[in-house]
């Protein structure tokens, strides 16, 4: 992430935050390290343009830590409300109000920790909790004032700065001891476990204690007059007339009209040139002009309050406009809502930071999206449902040894046309909104959110595979492609740093679901059998000839009339998957059927086998698609499995697709099942 994009995705306004990447900078040089970065949230309809921000969770251990937080604050007010009036207070009821926050952030604090892996969840955490002291914080002179009329009026700025300072100690002590702790838990260096963003947010009050800071200061009465202990209306008026003063400077003094043009590069004519007086040590080179009257305009001790000053403001302005991109998700069953204002990319990648584009109070967020619980074990939930889709070429290393003997020159070439076959299928992948998760040596896997899309991109994966086995790709011994429907795991994959962005590895279930079903079973097991008895010592020739039964007879193994097709899947006789086609779990057909709707399918024959036919609206052009029902495969390491089966229809010849009078009524499911109990019933005419 650079500091340009970080400044393009941060929404506005900014009063004394300059949208230059040197700003920021200045202000923190390792942002990168200490600033996270918005992420897109699509909306239901996952075709606007994404918003950016964190999406959080209001969860109900959420609204416990929020109300434990506040009636902690409260308590720790009353202490000070009482020892400024010499009162007693209830101190059990301090401790309970102190003990019940701190367990929920202890536990809010352990998440965030241990389940970062890089994606800067504890700076996240800080950034939605600030929000919530601060907004509790500023109405702390009011309540003090209704509570004791008297100490309000004199001290309830100082009351405010003074519960800050307690409860900064207090957590900052629980985070230290958490993070000694951990460390050796999550096996990772203390300094890089405590969140950076706290260390600077601790250093400036105005995070903790405002929500919104204005240009003219006017919300900085208390600040001024509880925390610094100055005149606070002095100080602005003052920079009123060193506004004023200012202005009339750039006009009659062609010096410091030059200065400006020459060594800042800026209009000394854009808006009287008030935004200069926020460039840092601007003031400063002001206040050794001439002209300049520190008993009217800024004394030198008030310049360098200013200094000071208005780093602290550029500060918050940038951790504040990061606030802002917190986006609250509620959950209604299985539909996400956000009840808060929308901050949308700008398509020029220009003007967010003004504040533009920003959505209606009410919008659903896409059933993708995974919010963050802080309260949750893993913050941010790594099961997600998913359609994947592996491909693989058979025979790919056999192949490679024949190209190795061959020659350089044929290798070469031979790789040229794999990466033009692979960069092909990502093209298509792409346009049909499937992802590439990672590449398999002799493969790839892709993942989407669309069943369709992913079948239609499987349909012309093969065709793509005939067209360059026909312009003589050497890889061709067949291609066997699976899809599938259920559940993974993502895991955070990141560990060079923030500034490298988040990354993610598929793993779990459906992953080893959908490589058992592109490589079978049998034959592999039986090369391992092999090779660990030769590695045992068994001689080779000895080896071999007492597996040849199993591995060349095909005796009973291998259905001819299936393996003669160019894409085929079956179940042998031995109850094992032979893929060299396209093939389907049931939760797949399953959600497919969902996806699709009510469809006019009808029954169509291929040379013997019934298949259920349904077209398909690819990008205007219709697709035709059967599928069938092969049984239950046994595959390694899983339970026994339902198999479908897809083909293209344009393998068909044109008289088993002409008659479609054999319509077929209910759903997919159901008639790919009663197709199958068909088959099996050996029922003749399907043809």
């Amino acid at each position: 992430m650079s500091a340009t994009s970080l400044l393009q995705i941060l929404p506005g306004p900014f009063n004394f935050l300059r949208l230059d990447m040197e700003e920021v900078r200045r202000l923190l040089p390792d942002f990168q390290k200490s600033l996270p970065q918005p992420r897109q949230v699509f909306f239901e309809d996952e075709s606007a343009t994404p918003a950016r921000g964190f999406p959080v969770q209001q969860s109900g251990p959420m609204e416990e830590l929020r109300a434990s937080l506040r009636n902690y604050l409260a308590a720790e007010e009353g202490v000070q409300l009482a020892i400024l009036a010499r009162e007693p207070y209830d101190r059990k009821q301090y401790a309970v109000a102190w003990e019940r926050y701190r367990l929920l952030f202890t536990r809010a604090t352990e998440n965030v920790t241990t389940s970062s892996y890089g994606r800067q969840y504890p700076a996240i955490f800080w950034l939605h909790h600030s929000l919530d002291i601060a907004r509790f914080l500023k109405e702390t002179p009011k309540r003090a004032l209704r509570q004791h009329l008297e100490i309000g009026r004199r001290h309830g700025e100082q009351i405010r700065y003074r519960v800050l300072e307690r409860y900064l100690d207090r957590v900052l002590a629980i985070t230290y001891d958490l993070v000694q702790r951990l460390a050796g838990a999550t096996e990772e260096v203390e300094e890089d476990l405590f969140p950076r963003l706290l260390t600077r947010m601790r250093d400036n009050v105005l995070i903790f204690t405002e929500d919104h800071i204005s240009r003219d200061l006017s919300e900085l009465a208390g600040y001024f007059n509880g925390y610094l202990r100055i005149d606070g209306r002095d100080l602005r008026q003052r920079l009123e007339e060193l506004a004023r003063w200012h202005a009339e400077q750039l006009q009659s003094d062609r010096d410091l009209a030059a200065a400006v043009v020459h060594l800042l590069g800026a209009d000394p004519q854009s808006g009287g040139g008030r935004d200069l007086l926020n460039r840092m040590g601007y003031v400063s080179f002001l206040a050794t002009r001439r002209a300049y009257d520190p008993a009217r305009l800024l004394s030198p001790e008030l310049v360098q309050v200013w200094e000071s000053l208005l780093l602290k403001l550029k500060e918050y302005e940038l951790f504040h406009a990061l606030r802002r991109t917190l986006l609250p998700v509620e959950v209604h069953g299985k539909r996400l809502i956000c009840r808060q204002g929308i901050v949308l990319r700008g398509a020029s990648g220009t003007g967010v930071g003004t504040g533009a584009g920003t959505a209606g109070a009410e919008r659903h967020l896409s059933p993708a999206t995974r919010p963050l619980d802080f309260m949750a074990s893993w913050v941010v939930d790594p099961r997600v449902d998913r359609y994947g889709l592996i491909y693989d070429i058979s025979d790919f290393s056999q192949t490679v040894s024949v190209l190795h003997r061959s020659g350089t020159e044929s290798q070469d070439e031979a790789f040229r046309m794999m990466f033009r076959f692979q960069r092909r299928v990502n093209r298509l992948a792409l346009s049909r909104r499937a992802k590439l998760e990672k590449y398999l040596g002799d493969g790839a896997f892709y993942s989407s959110r669309e069943a369709v899309n992913l079948l239609v991109c499987a349909l012309h994966l093969q065709r793509y595979y005939q067209q360059a086995i026909d312009a003589g790709f050497p890889f061709d011994r067949g291609l066997r492609i699976a899809l599938n429907y259920g559940h993974y795991r993502l895991i955070p994959m990141g560990g060079g740093g923030p500034e490298e962005g988040e990354r993610y590895e598929f793993f779990g279930h459906g992953l080893v679901e959908l490589s058992r079903l592109v490589t079978g079973k049998a034959t592999r097991e039986i090369e391992e059998v092999k090779n660990m008895l030769i590695n045992q010592g068994y001689p080779e020739p000895t080896v071999q000839r007492f597996f040849a039964p199993l591995t060349h007879g095909n005796l009973d193994l291998v259905d001819k009339r299936e393996e003669a097709r160019q894409f085929h899947a079956y179940i042998d006789g031995n109850g094992n998957l032979v893929n060299r086609g396209l093939v389907a779990t049931g939760p797949y057909v399953a959600q497919l059927e969902h996806e699709l709707g009510e469809r006019i399918l009808y029954r169509a024959a291929d040379g013997g086998r019934g298949y259920v036919m349904l077209e398909l609206d690819d990008a205007g052009e219709r697709l035709v698609v059967g599928l069938r029902k092969i049984g239950l495969a046994q595959l390694k390491g899983l339970e026994k499995l339902s198999v479908y089966e897809f083909v293209d229809g344009a393998e068909f010849g044109e008289e088993s697709l002409a008659d479609r009078s054999e319509r077929l009524d209910g759903g997919l499911v159901g008639a790919v099942e009663r197709e199958f109990a068909r088959s099996r019933n050996g029922a003749a005419g399907l043809a």
